[in-house]
């Protein structure tokens, strides 16, 4: 065996996917660019197998470059790079290496590379040939995450160019049919399923009955019960076993795991956590083979621990059913991590840690009708997520916003405009989409591009060390209760505190990238004798500028984008009167700031002078116009003054007070009123060249009709007394300009020889004409009218001598040759002074009294 060939029978030695290896061998061996798809269940060995199995089979083939191994977190590349050297026998950054944020652990004889898919994605932008690489295997292909989305679609253009690269992807939950459609081009596929889990894992509920979430996260309660269900289920596995059973409970985020384990500790027992802000060798110490003879452990762990690690000893999972995923709040501008059930898929892959080393068992404590109604699936970070970073690795790909690149999902369209514009705020893309030279400066910075651009901005003012140590800050899992940045600064930078570590070591990759300032983008000399803390503020504001925030009462603050947001309770940044904030998040129907720190005016002013505007506004208010300067930034008001009233002014006033109260303002005018109604009948019978008049169409088309009236208004007229009547008519056609008091009339002439004023219906009522007339005034009237060219009907309302109605009809000789007798019998003792003939046909038709008629 030469040095560079896996000994694949002790590798895959007691694990289940072992037995396929010789397909996928085969497979790779006859052609190596044809993308294969791997699916095996969780727990089956996939990971640890596959990626020694194609570097044998490529050389075999003749490929000797180095295989990339993709995972979606750090955790489990490292821990999938230490578990494959383990196995083969060899020194971890020797044969296998791995490659994650802050550490790596490599060599020039680093035949397989664990590497996270963010970072692969940064290599690939930099080098799109991949030279040097023979294959890439992306694992995990089912978790969806952003960058697993783009670095498939950019591998997949990539491996179709390149005969010699092979691409392997590879899913624990996704059907292959699907992601196999995907990948086809001119040949077909193939697809590679292991067998079932090798160890039989038992599902049991331990309900919790009352509210698990609320709008601001997980209740206490329920953490409580999973802590108890953890302790007692530990307890009683142990009891049964002869070996000590490790115990992995699952719960959404770092802040659930610390209060599940001191909930833990509180009862006697210690419990460890397992998230991604523990340092490495916490991480280590917890997937390492505990001592023989050390007692049962309790893990909680976040999503770290789902899929692509084995923890030794564990026989138990305890699942509280919850997850987190992105989730956009678009009206306020805010995007973050909301606590969702945990789809089917994301269950199979927890409780499959159970089974990786033996039968096992998964307590649910989520009840079996919410867990049976959970999604399939997680839902794509793609269709929900921040899309800045995505959108910034599209446009240096050559692809603005995904165009011309194969993407298993494209981007909501409305997401990708609106970050786009955040990109374009930014200097990275131009008004095309596609990339610049600062946005190439801001790719090759590994952090989100906001604080990319504040860095390369902050470095030649306040110095690399500064910015980079305020940029690594930001860019760190780290919070604190308080939401003060600078307070958290003061508590990282102690050797003491668990992220110090990390935090030095993005630290100083962030200035070695940067290097030692100069130029910034807008040409600035470097400062000298910056504090850092000046350095941390402005990092903040020139990052998320639309979040420079102001304060409006006790602890709420206006954000730059107009959304106002509230402090924790009792926060020390609530004595200041300007925030830099660069976290924010949706609290039931609030904002709250997360994560900021105090800034001067005059800071942001010279930071982000483009934010600084001023502007003369006008309003209209109880019949009155006022004017006035207005200096802001953003939707923040620095000061106003009032100025004299121009005309421009006016018209803006008068416009705005339309625009939000609609026709209403010019009051009540029934001849206007009047009018409309009729344009509104004729357009909708007649149609073109009529046009609609609902009040939504008449604003829309103000500058056609009423900007003459409004200027009224704006010089001063009263608006109730303007002649709105007057303004509507020039909106008739010209052909009908003279007939339309014919063609849509406003009286009807009756039998009586009174002309009637017809009520035609409301705006955007399709009900008949209306006429009220003295039910006398219609003997003899044999035939209902109809109108507007006979196709508008009309509807009597026929009425006492008195004006009171005595029947609605439109059809008077139905109502004449029936029911006038009864009304006949009722009135004509009433009213015995008008005429009640016996005979409606034959008498003559009049408003008069009998007595008058008579006379005449």
């Amino acid at each position: 065996m030469n040095s560079g060939t896996f000994d694949l029978e002790q590798i895959s030695s007691g694990l289940a996917f072992g037995p396929s290896r010789d397909d996928l061998y085969q497979a790779l061996v006859a052609d190596p660019s044809n993308p294969l798809v791997i699916q095996a269940p969780p727990g089956s060995g996939k990971t640890t197998i596959v990626p020694p199995m194609v570097a044998n089979a490529l050389r075999e083939a003749g490929l000797t470059g180095k295989i990339i191994v993709t995972q979606p977190r750090r955790v489990a590349a490292r821990a999938a790079a230490r578990r494959l050297a383990q196995l083969d026998g060899s020194t971890l950054g020797e044969k296998v290496g791995f490659s994650v944020r802050g550490e790596r652990a490599v060599s020039a004889r680093t035949e397989v590379e664990f590497v996270t898919a963010g970072l692969m994605l940064r290599r690939l932008l930099a080098d799109p040939d991949l030279g040097g690489i023979s294959a890439v295997i992306i694992d995990e292909v089912h978790e969806r995450s952003i960058d697993t989305d783009l670095l498939l679609a950019m591998i997949k253009q990539v491996s179709e160019l390149r005969d010699d690269l092979c691409l392997v992807l590879m899913s624990a939950t996704l059907h292959a049919k699907e992601l196999a459609d995907f990948l086809s081009t001119e040949k077909p596929v193939r697809i590679i399923s292991a067998q079932s889990a090798q160890y039989d894992v038992e599902e049991i509920f331990e309900s919790y009955s009352s509210t698990r979430v609320t709008e601001f996260g997980i209740k206490d309660d329920y953490l409580r019960h999973v802590a108890t269900t953890s302790v007692q289920y530990s307890a009683k596995v142990n009891a049964a076993s002869n070996h000590p059973v490790d115990t992995l409970v699952f719960v959404p985020g770092a802040r659930e795991v610390q209060r599940v384990c001191a909930q833990i500790s509180a009862s006697g027992i210690r419990a460890l956590e397992l998230h991604s802000q523990i340092s490495s060798a916490e991480q280590d110490a917890i997937l390492n083979e505990p001592e023989a003879g050390s007692p049962p452990r309790i893990i909680v762990s976040t999503s770290i621990s789902e899929s692509s690690l084995t923890i030794p000893r564990v026989h138990l999972v305890i699942d509280a059913g919850y997850a987190r995923e992105p989730r956009r709040d678009t009206s306020r501008g805010l995007s973050g991590l909301v606590t969702v059930v945990a789809s089917r898929a994301t269950a199979t892959q927890r409780a499959g840690r159970a089974g990786r080393l033996g039968p096992g068992q998964v307590v649910r404590t989520l009840d079996p009708k919410t867990f049976a109604a959970a999604p399939e699936y997680s839902t794509p970070e793609i269709r929900t997520g921040d899309l800045v970073s995505a959108g910034l690795s599209l446009a240096a790909w050559g692809t603005p916003r995904g165009e011309g690149l194969g993407l298993w999902e494209a981007p909501p369209e409305t997401i990708m405009a609106s970050d786009e514009l955040v990109l374009k705020s930014l200097g990275a893309v131009d008004e095309s989409g596609r990339i610049t030279a600062s946005g190439e400066q801001m790719i090759k910075i590994p952090t989100d591009p906001r604080t990319a651009r504040a860095l390369l901005e902050g470095a030649p003012v306040f110095g690399a060390q500064a910015a980079a140590e305020s940029v690594a800050l930001l860019a760190s899992s780290e919070r604190i209760a308080s939401a003060d940045l600078q307070e958290l600064y003061a508590l990282v930078r102690k050797p003491s505190h668990p992220a110090h570590r990390a935090w030095k070591q993005e630290t100083a990759r962030l200035k070695r990238l940067v290097g030692d300032g100069g130029q910034s983008l807008k040409g600035q000399p470097e400062q000298a004798g910056s504090s850092v803390a000046d350095a941390l503020s402005a990092i903040c504001a020139l990052a998320y500028p639309q979040w420079v925030a102001r304060k409006v009462s006790h602890d709420e603050y206006l954000l730059a984008s107009g959304t106002r947001a509230v402090l924790p309770p009792k926060s020390q940044l609530a004595h200041e009167e300007y925030l830099a904030v660069v976290e924010v998040a949706r609290t039931g129907s609030k904002a709250t700031i997360r994560s900021a720190m105090g800034i001067d005016l005059s800071t942001l002013l010279e930071l982000l002078p483009h934010m600084h505007e001023s502007s003369e506004t006008a309003e209209f208010v109880d019949g009155r116009i006022s004017a006035r300067k207005v200096e802001h930034f953003g939707a923040i008001e620095l000061s106003s003054r009032p100025v004299k009233v121009t005309e421009e002014l006016g018209m803006q006033a008068v416009e705005l007070a339309v625009q939000e109260q609609g026709l209403a303002f010019f009051g009540e005018q029934e001849s206007f009123d009047s009018l409309r109604r009729r344009m509104a009948v004729a357009y909708r019978l007649l149609g073109d060249p009529f046009c609609a008049v609902d009040e939504s169409s008449l604003i829309a088309r103000s500058e056609d009709w009423l900007e003459p009236i409004l200027r009224q208004v704006a010089k001063g007229k009263n608006a109730a007394q303007v002649d709105l009547h007057s303004a509507l008519r020039t909106l008739l056609p010209w052909e009908h300009a003279h007939d339309f008091d014919d063609l849509v009339p406003q009286r009807l002439q009756v039998p009586s020889g009174s002309m009637i004023r017809i009520a035609y219906p409301p705006v955007g009522d399709h009900g008949p004409a209306v006429v009220a007339v003295k039910l006398q005034e219609c003997f003899g009237l044999d035939q209902s009218p109809r109108l507007v060219r006979e196709k508008l009907p009309v509807q009597f309302h026929l009425l006492s001598p008195g004006g009171y109605p005595l029947a609605v009809t439109d059809d008077l000789v139905s109502f004449f040759n029936g029911p006038y007798a009864q009304v006949r019998s009722e009135m004509r003792g009433r009213y015995p002074k008008h005429p009640w003939p016996e005979n409606p046909w034959e008498h003559v038709a009049t408003a008069k009294t009998k007595r008058r008629l008579n006379q005449q």
